[in-house]
């Protein structure tokens, strides 16, 4: 397992990628993400890095990718605030690197930072009226732009849950559910199936959203 160390080594290998000149890391966290913040001789012009870690599907260069040609989209198309891409020198969104600690390259992505606060309360009346022109604004784009061939996002139909459900019931050998409660929750999958199969799918209910949209996902 890499150190924090490790990582800042790793995002100062993939600055040398990007035309930044900058003077300090400031290591933010680790989550499905390992961030730091790039910090330059202007307050105004910080730069947020990304080393991809999950091992989850999603996490796949070409969705890495689309998720930032998307971002670019947004940027082009509409007035929201969003951490606009920057694309290393050779053009690319997405920088792969090699270490010594593993056999697989790590990928890295760099924004532009957001300067902002995260809300750590729940939100007034007003802010969620905003945070919900904010979703419908995302989504109105997302129902007129045309993605580019090859673009690629993780899909939530019946199969994606199946395979969550199926995720689930390794849980049931371990005993954190019991084979009782399981059967409940398996019943409720088989319902929701239902529905989302019988869905047409039309642009009024079908497309690209922002599937985690939560108080730690946006900024004031």
């Amino acid at each position: 397992m890499l150190s924090e160390e490790d990582y800042a080594k790793v995002a100062k290998e993939a600055l040398r990628q990007y035309p930044i000149i900058w003077e300090k890391l400031v290591y933010l966290g680790k989550s499905d993400n390992v961030t730091f913040q790039v910090q330059t001789n202007n307050d105004n012009q910080k730069f947020l890095v990304k080393i991809h870690i999950s091992t989850i599907s999603i996490q796949s260069k070409g969705n890495i990718t689309s998720e930032l040609i998307w971002l670019e989209a947004l940027v082009r198309d509409t007035n929201l605030v969003v951490p606009v891409p920057v694309r290393n020198l050779q053009g690319d969104l997405v920088t792969e690197i090699s270490t010594d600690h593993s056999e697989n390259t790590i990928m890295v992505t760099i924004h532009h930072w957001i300067h902002g606060n995260v809300l750590k309360r729940e939100p007034t009346s007003n802010e969620t009226k905003n945070l919900a022109i904010l979703m419908a604004d995302i989504h109105k784009h997302s129902m007129l732009w045309n993605a580019p061939e090859g673009f690629n996002r993780p899909i939530y139909n019946s199969d994606h849950l199946y395979s969550s459900l199926h995720q689930l019931k390794q849980l049931v050998n371990l005993e954190p559910i019991s084979s009782e409660v399981f059967i409940h929750v398996e019943e409720s999958a088989h319902k929701i199936a239902n529905v989302i199969q019988n869905h047409k799918r039309l642009p009024s209910n079908w497309g690209i959203i922002h599937s985690d949209l939560h108080e730690s996902n946006y900024f004031l």
